[in-house]
């Protein structure tokens, strides 16, 4: 994903609803998100995943922040938007899933927090990019934003939902891309 960053210009996704920031870790980009929930207390948290979701709420209380600003997309429904800025705490493997999602929402541009670290990087080999960001002075609580960047996932993501037949649930990244693609890779 993140290697085919100087793909030929027609290859390139349209502009994007998302716009990506990407951490080398998880507990950066955790760090970044309960950063915002106390700049700007109206975001709300977005998670795809039941493991995600129960990882920032318990460091949102932790922190002393509201944990209810994160919600699990499943029990999410656009008018709970009101005047809330939605932010996702990962992407879900397939674009048109997150695409359907937002389609009727008000908003203009959504920021995603994703993690180097996170399964849907690492199905795209982002562990080899990561003593490479550090060699080159790259700190854990950088982020990478660009659109570039977007484009590359959103592009990993098609490939992931071309593999799939039936998707099937699953609590967790990993869960889902083990459930989904085992019988593909």
């Amino acid at each position: 994903m993140l290697f085919n960053l100087f793909g030929k210009k027609e290859d390139e996704a349209p502009d994007s609803i998302f716009t990506d920031r990407t951490y080398m870790t998880t507990a950066a980009k955790i760090k970044a998100c309960a950063a915002l929930a106390k700049e700007q207390p109206g975001t709300i948290f977005l998670c795809w995943f039941a493991d995600t979701l129960k990882k920032f709420r318990e460091a949102f209380q932790q922190q002393g922040l509201d944990e209810l600003k994160v919600m699990d997309v499943k029990n999410f429904h656009s008018a709970m938007l009101g005047d809330h800025l939605p932010v996702f705490t990962e992407h879900f493997p397939m674009h048109s899933k997150e695409l359907a999602l937002v389609e009727h929402w008000p908003v203009k541009k959504i920021v995603v927090y994703s993690a180097m670290d996170e399964p849907l990087f690492k199905h795209f080999g982002s562990e080899k990019m990561l003593p490479l960001m550090k060699m080159l002075g790259m700190k854990e609580d950088e982020v990478i934003e660009h659109s570039l960047v977007t484009k590359s996932i959103i592009k990993g993501q098609n490939k992931i939902a071309a593999a799939v037949t039936m998707e099937l649930s699953a609590a967790s990244q990993q869960e889902w891309l083990d459930k989904n693609l085992k019988s593909n890779d």
